[in-house]
């Protein structure tokens, strides 16, 4: 005979686990928890009544796992580097399993703001010093200060030091500054800290007050060292810029003679025999026979100085766009690179030793003649030119040599 719930009447009142799906169903119904999650719930004893080797096993997997874990993440974190972390929050740090890990999280939030905050107040500091180190031509502090970027990992053109108008001035003009120490001469030490400063992102397109460039002048003091890092490792360099004497990188290595510098410029494609555009430009528009230069071309000269210093570019004769203006008599256009920011220099001779003069002498129209030499008697003038231009008498029209 059976009960209602289809057990035998004798075993209803037994103390031994229900052994039928429907027991177990109703045993869970009549419990305090909700139904749903009791059913779900694994049995207290599943894992103690796994075999031993099972547990061992286990235990094993989940102890190398975790160390596994724990060593990524502390390789995670000595990587970070401090300005990294200044973009860090809690989607991007590291996450590491804990008790605690709310209490850890909240920590590695601060984190960041600490740091911005320390940067700043060294990035200050490092400011603090330049000026008074460039004022004073103190390499060394220069060097601290160089050291101390290095070792916070700041740069001249990343914030924070960026945003400072002492850096600004001194990237444009610091590194100039830092050769003016020596009077123009490269020393060892000013060597090597101006090639830290290139890599800290110092601008390697400065020049002085001829337009000579970091490059021309490392190529003068023959610094091989400074030479390759700004070839190899500064790609915004201009390296075929032209000072106002129209000589550019190779030129001064020539003239100095720092022949070991020569296949370092010649694999970078620096010539020390570069054409001229503007020359080439100014014979093939001219007419031997009448010409005279027009609105466009006068923009198009303009647009090639303002490139670069195409105005003293001498050309495989050594005679510069004055002196092709002049051997042309071309009045109007020897008035027009007169009047020009970046002026000729009336100074230069070409490879036969003439200069500019010896050609307007040889002018056999009395009034081109001294029209020209009135052009070029006032540039010399002005521009102090007067050491050349001594050498030369003007007598009746014709410039005579003394």
């Amino acid at each position: 005979m059976r009960g209602s719930s289809g057990i035998p009447k004798s075993n209803i009142n037994s103390t031994s686990a229900p052994t039928t799906t429907a027991d177990t169903n109703a045993e869970l119904k009549n419990s305090t928890e909700p139904y749903k999650r009791q059913k779900t719930r694994k049995p207290p004893l599943v894992k103690e009544r796994q075999p031993a080797y099972l547990q061992n096993k286990e235990a094993k997997t989940s102890t190398v796992f975790g160390s596994k874990e724990m060593q990524q993440a502390l390789s995670f974190k000595e990587s970070v580097s401090p300005l990294s972390t200044q973009n860090m929050n809690q989607h991007t740090a590291p996450v590491l399993s804990s008790s605690s890990s709310s209490e850890k999280i909240s920590q590695e939030k601060s984190v960041p703001h600490s740091e911005v905050k320390n940067l700043k107040e060294i990035a200050v500091s490092l400011v603090l010093r330049i000026q008074p180190a460039l004022l004073e031509k103190e390499l060394g502090q220069l060097a601290i200060v160089m050291k101390g970027m290095e070792d916070n990992n700041l740069r001249f053109d990343c914030p924070p030091m960026v945003e400072y108008r002492e850096i600004k001035e001194f990237i444009g003009k610091g590194i100039m500054k830092v050769i003016q120490f020596r009077e123009g001469a490269i020393s060892d030490e000013a060597e090597d800290l101006l090639i830290r400063m290139i890599r800290l992102g110092c601008a390697a397109n400065v020049m002085d007050e001829v337009e000579n460039s970091l490059l021309m002048l490392a190529c003068k003091a023959g610094r091989f060292a400074l030479v390759k890092v700004l070839l190899t490792e500064s790609p915004d360099l201009i390296k075929d810029w032209l000072n106002v004497h129209g000589q550019n990188a190779a030129m001064m290595a020539y003239k100095y003679g720092n022949s070991h510098l020569y296949p370092l410029l010649e694999q970078a494609g620096i010539s020390p025999h570069p054409e001229n555009p503007a020359i080439n430009f100014y014979l093939s528009s001219f007419d031997m026979h009448e010409y005279e230069s027009s609105d466009s071309e006068t923009k198009e000269y303009v647009e090639l100085f303002k490139d670069n210093n195409y105005m003293n570019l001498a050309d495989k004769n050594g005679q510069t766009l004055l002196f092709h203006a002049v051997i042309h008599k071309d009045v109007n256009f020897v008035s027009f690179l007169c009047q020009q920011k970046n002026f000729p220099n009336v100074s230069l001779r070409d490879k036969k030793q003439n200069s500019v003069f010896y050609y307007i002498k040889q002018i056999k129209n009395p009034e081109i003649r001294t029209k020209l030499w009135e052009l070029v008697n006032n540039l010399a003038l002005q521009t102090g030119s007067l050491q050349q231009l001594s050498k030369y008498t003007f007598s009746g029209g014709v410039l005579e040599k003394n």
